[in-house]
């Protein structure tokens, strides 16, 4: 299947007692960047279920993150995420679009190290468990000539693990609201150009009582199919803090967090019987970090029209 719906994973909080939040709680965001790239805007028009796997690697690390009057440094994460998810296109239409509706579930590990000042002691902590479930009442899909376009509605529900106790959790504690349109031009020829753009509100946590700020998020892919099955190009993202953390937890103001990547992406669609399957590999390099984790992430998929 060369399709790629919108994807969701509400699955990373690195956090070890003193450091909850510098830059959007625990140095990431609700919306992790990338995991959007080829054929971005496509959805099928025809009614049926798709499923998709993401396997996602992260090694990432940052200098400092500062919370709750102490200061962490050299902190660094591994991870690693599975997320499964089911995507259902009716035979109704919407404002001239396919309707659609679906779920994603992450499980995975998560390792951080760190240093804590003023203590200057060392810490690690790892947990492994289920991540926030992903909700998208609704998702529309448009089609013209070689234009194809979605726009996805998703709600991240707190249901993952966490415990206040424990210095390393998989959920993010909070709700979470993402709007994200997506737009694909896809040519006879294989030139494929993918964009999506999003926004992400996000609620407090009530257990920290900290707000992290709204964030904008743009994925980007351009690729070329060099058989009917190979297409390679790059991708990229950026994640992009807009307005400023609030709430009584984050104590040293309002801070913004901002990350950006690019790198090599890979695709080979083929058949599984009469069915379209698809794979994908995906390498990205983030840099020019302000407030937030920095490293590489790694994206597996698969895709299997049911």
């Amino acid at each position: 299947m060369t399709e790629r719906v919108a994807r969701y994973l509400a699955a990373l909080l690195v956090a070890t007692p003193g450091i909850a939040a510098w830059g959007a709680e625990g140095g990431s965001t609700e919306y992790i960047g990338g995991f959007s790239a080829f054929a971005a805007g496509y959805l099928p028009a025809d009614a049926g279920t798709y499923f998709s796997n993401d396997l996602y690697f992260y090694d990432g690390s940052t200098s400092k993150l500062t919370a709750r009057g102490r200061i962490a440094f050299n902190i660094s994460t591994d991870m690693y995420i599975d997320t499964v998810q089911l995507t259902h296109m009716t035979s109704y239409t919407f404002l001239g679009a396919n309707y659609g509706f679906g779920v994603a579930l992450p499980v995975g590990h998560v390792s951080v190290d760190a240093n804590i000042s003023p203590s200057s002691f060392e810490r690690s902590a790892s947990t492994s468990g289920l991540g926030d479930l992903d909700l998208v009442p609704l998702l529309l899909g448009w089609h013209s000539q070689d234009l194809y376009a979605n726009l996805a509605f998703t709600v991240f529900a707190p249901t993952g693990q966490y415990n206040q106790a424990q210095p390393v959790n998989l959920s993010l504690h909070y709700w979470a609201l993402d709007a994200t349109y997506s737009a694909s031009l896809l040519t006879e020829k294989g030139f494929d150009l993918s964009a999506s753009l999003g926004y992400t509100v996000n609620s407090e946590n009530p257990t920290t009582h900290y707000k992290s700020g709204d964030v904008a998020h743009l994925d980007l892919a351009v690729g070329q199919n060099l058989t009917r099955e190979f297409k390679v190009g790059i991708a990229g993202y950026a994640v992009v803090q807009v307005s400023g953390d609030s709430g009584t937890g984050a104590i040293l103001g309002p801070f913004k967090s901002d990350i950006y990547a690019a790198g090599p992406a890979l695709e080979y669609d083929t058949k599984l019987g009469a069915r379209d399957l698809s794979f994908g590999l995906r390498w990205y390099r983030e840099f020019d970090a302000k407030n937030h984790l920095a490293g590489d992430a790694v994206y597996l998929t698969a895709d299997l029209a049911l």
